[in-house]
């Protein structure tokens, strides 16, 4: 029996096989969306991440008791192969020039590092460059269009400094369930990417109740 026949006319499996998806930080949102692109049916995902899974981690990542103190990168990759027989490519360091290409998600923590890595992603034109920024009950996800010099021009105009970034305290940074909502969008993003369909950033609010365009 074909295991993807509920949604064999919603996702189109041979693209979603043939997709090549990097996802950049492996945290909170990035752990929930390599995990849901793997049960989607996308086979060819390389994950990016230098931590180490710690006990403060696991309320709002998808990560178990057992594997706090292993990296974050080889956790992730035993619970997808475990739920999906889907084999990651792990890489236990932080992203730096490597080149790029199909899809980028970027689901880091600082805007630092964000500049950091679109500085040199930008240099590569991968099809899709996707954003998502996290606050405790609050979300958005930016996408852009790498070759299209408008969409990279916007996108820039929403890059700066963590210094200018709003600082929330430690204790209300998190939550699962603005974590694995915003990775539910991100991959409804990339499903709408593979049918043809137009894909366009979001802001989600689970305090009001309701996404908005970007």
């Amino acid at each position: 029996m074909d295991k993807f026949i509920r949604q064999r006319d919603v996702l189109p499996q041979n693209k979603l096989a043939a997709l090549q998806v990097t996802i950049i930080g492996c945290g909170a949102v990035g752990s929930f969306t390599c995990f849901t692109l793997a049960k989607m049916g996308v086979t060819n995902i390389t994950i990016y991440d230098a931590d180490i899974v710690a006990e403060h981690n696991l309320p709002n990542q998808l990560f178990n008791f057992e594997q706090v103190g292993i990296p974050k990168v080889d956790a992730i990759a035993n619970t997808v192969y475990y739920q999906a027989q889907v084999d990651l490519n792990t890489i236990p360091y932080h992203y730096t020039r490597e080149p790029l290409s199909g899809l980028v998600i970027c689901c880091v923590d600082t805007m630092d590092t964000r500049l950091e890595i679109w500085r040199e992603v930008k240099k590569y034109n991968p099809a899709l460059y996707i954003d998502a920024r996290m606050g405790a009950e609050v979300g958005k996800i930016l996408v852009v269009q790498p070759s299209d010099p408008n969409s990279r021009r916007k996108y820039e105009e929403d890059l700066y400094p963590s210094s200018e970034a709003f600082q929330a305290p430690c204790t209300a940074k998190a939550t699962v369930y603005c974590a694995a909502g915003l990775a539910a969008y991100i991959c409804s993003m990339v499903a709408g990417y593979v049918n043809g369909r137009k894909v366009e950033g979001l802001v989600v609010d689970w305090v009001n109740g309701g996404a908005f365009p970007a």
